[in-house]
């Protein structure tokens, strides 16, 4: 009765399997083997970076290498030192003074203020472009020696002019401010200052590729600071020195005449003590230092504004004025306007502030000249009570401390305009150069084999932590523990990974070498997932399906086709997949299958017999039964009551092996398990995505109109290196070869 359509319903089964019936969910069972230790964080990290290793050498290697060339491509760096020492602080000051450590300190921050300040980096880099300059001209000029150009280098400056016009031109040009950017950030870069230990003296050091430059530029550092430094002082004294010359021929009248008016009175009166005239005559006397003062204040500022007014009626440049001024202010729009004269808006800046500083200035004069008044008729209040007390009282002694202090007064402007003359002459910054640099012979900078190390280290941790952060980011599957707890079905094997997988190979694999590690692998698989006991004749239906067609699955569903061959009985290939049709059309080619007439949808669609949609391969003891190519199998499995054929299949074959289509090409796999007593879902070994074979087996559970064991199976497997992950599971003893 194989072949009838009539009886097809009344074949009985051979043997149902009660437990794939009674499964409450999609789950396959099997002997669980005894729970393996977890292994420690500290060992998964260790048995990670084993397995690594050789990435992880070529990393220390390519980071040495790195290093390496890094060193060799940064140039050579030599630093000059100039050493500068601060003259002592004085001692000799007021009660309040600071001590002489903190005065040094602020003394010490101050000129590393100053000499890291942008007006000074300026001024340096000024000198340089004039130094250079001019050893540039001489340069050539001995190079030269005469007025012809050079052919090997006089062409040269004319192209690279032509090019820069060309290219000036077609490119807007930066602006000078940027180049002089540019420069200042070189120079600040390469320039170090700082104090030597608690000492007077401050480093000042620079960095070059060129020994000579370095010392040069260290240098014309510290020459160019110190010079600044004393021309400020310079003129700081000046103006001190006309104040004082203003303030003389004043205290000198006032002393005359205060000795007159003494001798006077001890001619008329003689010497007579009294208190009340003593004090008149100190405020009076202190009065008119006052007025001295602010007489000598009033002719310095009367003097520098008919200094400023004689500058403008001469023309003088913007930066004279700001000198007799005084104005930062006008300094800095001075500096602007060297660099871009034609400004208006910059030019009236500029006038402005000219303007106001001098109705500054003279309203400086006014005040002083106010309070000259007022001092005056103050003076005048005390010196009538100062005379009537002394006519009153004979106050002799209202005179003599008027003259004793007009004569401390005289002679501490002349020793202080004697020192100013002696300063002025001879200036000194209060700094001076220690020790002058000289071209270092040594290089700054580390060779570059002490940089190889720090390179091999870096990147030995950073392979680490690239080799644990993939790790830690492989989304693929590999050992059997970690495949049931992502996909939630038991992992029943692994199949390993084959050389060539062709036809007559896989054949030859599972049936001529039995011992093989490959024939026991998929042997195991097919007694786990179709169980018979001894003298049990139930037939099994397994179906195999898989997330995408490179998980393997048409090679697994032919080894255990091939595989149920040794286990007696008839086994039936029903291939239901079109796009694994290689490995199917090399079976049929290599073991000369007939091509039945009919197909796999003319047997369901009951057009005809069982015998005559199959194609018989008595060379490997295997009936094939396939879909044709336009059939719709989404439609065949929709109609048809499955429960009619897998009877007449169970009643005629042991084993039959479904080659179903994947998960992700549609419902149809979903279909085909209730034509399945068991469903093997195959997971390519380290290539297919949990997530993706999570979603396919929870489409597969819920199309399922009767519930059927699910079990994995890890395909494609690189014993060497599942090894090397130690999880201890089956893929050991497949390595361990049998006696």
């Amino acid at each position: 009765m194989e072949g009838s359509i009539v009886s097809r319903k009344q074949l009985p089964r051979a043997t149902e399997m009660h437990v794939a019936a009674h499964e409450t969910r999609p789950r396959m069972r099997r002997p669980l083997p005894e729970p393996m230790d977890t292994q420690a964080p500290i060992h998964q990290l260790l048995t990670t970076i084993a397995r690594r290793k050789w990435f992880l050498l070529a990393m220390v290697a390519l980071g040495g290498v790195l290093a390496g060339l890094a060193g060799l491509a940064v140039p050579v760096g030599y630093e000059a030192s100039t050493q500068v020492i601060l003259d002592a602080p004085s001692r000799n000051g007021p009660a309040g003074a600071e001590p002489a450590s903190e005065m040094l300190d602020a003394s010490i921050d101050d000129n590393i203020t100053m000499l890291l300040s942008q007006g000074n980096l300026r001024r340096v880099m000024a000198a340089l472009r004039k130094t250079e300059a001019g050893s540039t001209t001489e340069q050539g000029d001995a190079g030269t020696g005469n007025s012809r150009p050079n052919p090997a280098r006089g062409d040269r400056p004319n192209l690279r002019s032509f090019a820069d016009g060309l290219l000036g031109g077609i490119l807007p040009q930066s602006k000078p401010d940027a180049a002089d950017a540019a420069e200042l950030k070189a120079l600040r870069k390469g320039m170090r200052v700082g104090q030597e230990l608690r000492s007077r003296v401050i480093s000042i050091g620079f960095t070059d590729p060129d020994p000579a430059r370095a010392a040069m530029v260290a240098n014309t550092f510290a020459q160019s600071y110190i010079d600044d430094l004393a021309k400020r002082r310079q003129a700081a004294d000046r103006v001190e020195l006309t104040s004082i010359v203003a303030a003389l021929p004043g205290v000198q009248r006032d002393l005359a005449a205060a000795t007159d008016r003494l001798e006077k009175y001890r001619l008329s009166h003689g010497a007579i003590d009294q208190g009340a005239a003593d004090n008149a005559a100190k405020e009076t006397a202190e009065l008119s230092q006052q007025i001295s003062l602010s007489k000598a204040d009033l002719s310095a500022t009367e003097s520098r504004l008919r200094r400023i007014q004689e500058l403008r009626k001469e023309g003088a440049s913007v930066a004279s004025l700001a000198q007799a001024i005084g104005s930062p202010v006008l300094a800095e729009l001075a500096a602007r306007q060297a660099n871009d004269a034609a400004d208006k808006n910059l030019r009236d800046a500029i006038n402005r502030e000219i303007e106001q500083a001098t109705a500054r200035i003279a309203a400086e004069a006014s005040i002083y000249r106010a309070q000259i008044a007022a001092l005056e008729s103050r003076k005048d209040v005390l010196d009538a009570v100062v005379a009537d007390t002394a006519g009153r009282l004979s106050g002799l002694r209202a005179l003599e401390p008027q003259v004793s202090i007009l004569t401390q007064r005289y002679n501490q402007l002349l020793t202080q305009q004697q020192e100013l003359i002696r300063r002025i002459a001879t200036p000194s910054a209060g700094v001076s150069v220690l020790s002058a640099a000289w071209p270092p012979t040594n290089p700054k900078t580390l060779s570059p084999i002490f940089l190889i190390p720090p390179g091999m280290v870096v990147f030995g941790l950073l392979g680490g932590v690239f080799v644990v952060i993939r790790n830690r980011l492989d989304q693929t599957l590999r050992g059997e523990a970690e495949t049931e707890a992502a996909l939630g079905v038991p992992c029943l094997g692994l199949i390993p990974q084959a050389p060539t997988m062709h036809a007559k190979r896989l054949k030859q694999l599972v049936l001529a070498q039995q011992r093989s590690r490959y024939s026991r692998a998929v042997t195991s698989l097919l007694i786990a997932a179709a169980p018979k006991q001894a003298g049990d004749r139930s037939s099994h239906v397994i179906l195999v399906t898989s997330s995408v067609q490179d998980d393997g699955k048409t090679e697994l569903a032919w080894s255990l086709a091939l595989a149920a061959t040794r286990l007696g009985g008839r086994v039936l290939f029903l291939d239901l997949d079109r796009t694994g049709a290689r490995l199917t059309n090399e079976f049929l080619d290599e073991f000369k299958a007939l091509k039945p007439h009919f197909f796999f949808g003319d047997y369901v669609s009951e057009r005809c017999a069982l015998r005559d949609a199959i194609a018989g391969m008595p060379e490997i003891g295997i009936d094939f039964m396939a879909l044709a190519p336009s059939e719709d199998l989404l439609a065949l499995l929709s109609t048809a009551d499955s429960s009619l054929f897998t009877d007449e299949l169970h009643s005629i074959y042991s084993v039959v092996i479904i080659n179903g289509p994947v998960g992700l090409g549609g419902p149809e796999a979903g279909l085909l398990t209730g034509w399945a007593d068991a469903v093997l879902f195959a997971v390519r070994w380290g290539r297919t995505r949990r997530s993706m074979a999570r979603g396919v087996l929870e489409t597969l559970a819920s199309d399922a109109s009767v519930s059927v064991p699910v079990g994995s199976v890890l395909t494609q497997v690189n014993l060497k290196k599942h090894a090397s992950y130690q999880f201890g599971d089956s893929a050991d003893l497949l390595l361990e070869e049998p006696s």
